[in-house]
């Protein structure tokens, strides 16, 4: 059974320890995403993060909330800066399946800039 825990212990192996390999136990195989900018599947998703990592680019989650309710989570989170300043609130949704997330949304409100 998939816990908040273990949702927020992904996100910080994964996206912010970038520990691409935590994504075998709670991203299914054929893991449906509907961002277009990442790949189908566990690989998309990797091969997307892998590339964003290699990247000069600064890149840190901050987890606010998680929300569990049967067959669905939704993450509510911050992208943020060296300074820990919000450049950007995302939501992800995800279907469950088989303790699982087998499909995925986002959504994001980018901060302007003065």
């Amino acid at each position: 059974m998939i816990t908040k825990q273990a949702i927020a212990a992904f996100y910080e192996a994964f996206f912010n320890q970038q520990q691409l390999s935590a994504a075998e136990d709670l991203i299914a195989e054929d893991y449906r995403q509907h961002n277009p900018g990442v790949g189908q599947g566990r690989a998309g998703l990797v091969a997307a993060f892998q590339a964003k990592f290699d990247s000069e680019e600064y890149f840190h989650l901050e987890v606010d909330r998680i929300v569990l309710d049967q067959d669905f989570a939704a993450v509510f989170l911050r992208s943020v800066d060296e300074q820990q300043n919000t450049k950007a609130h995302v939501v992800d949704l995800y279907r469950i399946s088989d303790n699982q997330f087998v499909e995925h949304w986002d959504y994001f409100d980018k901060k302007r800039r003065k």
